[in-house]
Parts: C-alpha cells; structure tokens; sequence
C-alpha cells in the first residue's frame, strides 16, 4: 500500500510540472505575441493584456486583479520591489491549477521553480 501511494505522488508530481511547464510555455508566447501586437505596453499594463487573453471569457477574476495578487504575493516581501512576469505567471498558474481539482490543498510541486525554467526573470 506504502509503495502505491509513493507511485501515486511521483505520478502527481511529475503531472504538476507538466502543467506548470506547458502553461508556463503558454504565457511566454502570449507575452511575445501582446508585446509585438502592442509594443506601447509596459510592465503591469502588458502582464494584464497577456492574463486577459488566458482568461478569455473565464471571467471569476479579472487580469487585473491576477497581477494585483501577484505583486501582493511576491513583490512585497521581504522587500517591496516592482511585480515581474514571472511572479505573474506563477501566481495564474498555480490558481488554475488549484481551482480545477475540488479536492486539491496544495501542490507537491514548486510551481515557481518550473516558472523559472521557463520565464526570464528580466520580464
């Protein structure tokens, strides 16, 4: 029983980088795409333009108040410091990929340690 159970988790693990990957992948060619289509965005402006076009008409939230949460969550401690894409992207992809199990209470996976394989940190 010990031994499936292990199985279970890498099995869990290994789909929650797969997901963090694949989405994180997804929002870098957004970026790319919003910055070429709208090169007049910056910063904050040009994270809610990518969000809302993950979002689509997935509106619970808005973009917004995803970068809002993100800065709150990342860019305040321990030191304030301006919000960055890849605080961004962590931030939406770990809320979808919580919001789309009922059951689920965390992760096994450091959803920001995939983001950074995949994310600049000068975004």
């Amino acid at each position: 029983m010990r031994s499936l159970a292990r199985s279970l988790g890498v099995f869990i693990a290994c789909a929650e980088r797969r997901y963090a990957k694949e989405a994180s992948e997804q929002l870098l060619r957004l970026f790319w795409g919003e910055r070429r289509e709208r090169p007049e965005l910056k910063a904050r402006a040009l994270y809610e333009a990518v969000i809302a076009r993950r979002l689509g008409s997935n509106l619970t939230v808005s973009a917004a108040d995803i970068v809002r949460r993100a800065e709150q969550s990342f860019a305040t401690w321990p030191g304030e410091r301006e919000v960055k894409f890849r605080d961004v992207v962590h931030y939406q992809i770990f809320e979808e990929y919580m919001r789309q199990g009922k059951t689920r209470v965390g992760t096994r996976t450091d959803f920001g340690e995939a983001v950074a394989r995949i994310i600049p940190d000068e975004l």
